[in-house]
């Protein structure tokens, strides 16, 4: 296997995972996810927006992201 095909099948398999802990909420289009680092909220929007197209990012205190997470389960 050439070196560009496997930098090329490792890109692909890094992008396959959201990098951060996350709710999706379907019904609402949106994406909390729980973030301590102010660089890290910055650049939320970004990231959902490659994973989830069409989605809106959204910072969840760890409380709310803990009810959250309890309602999907529910």
């Amino acid at each position: 296997m050439n070196l560009i095909l496997k930098l090329k099948t490792k890109h692909l398999l890094m992008k396959t995972k959201f990098p951060l802990e996350h709710v999706v909420k379907h019904d609402t289009q949106e994406v909390w996810v729980i973030c301590d680092s102010a660089i890290t909220a910055m650049g939320i929007p970004a990231i959902v927006k490659q994973y989830y197209p069409g989605y809106k990012g959204k910072i969840a205190s760890k409380e709310y992201f803990e009810t959250l997470k309890n309602k999907m389960v529910s």
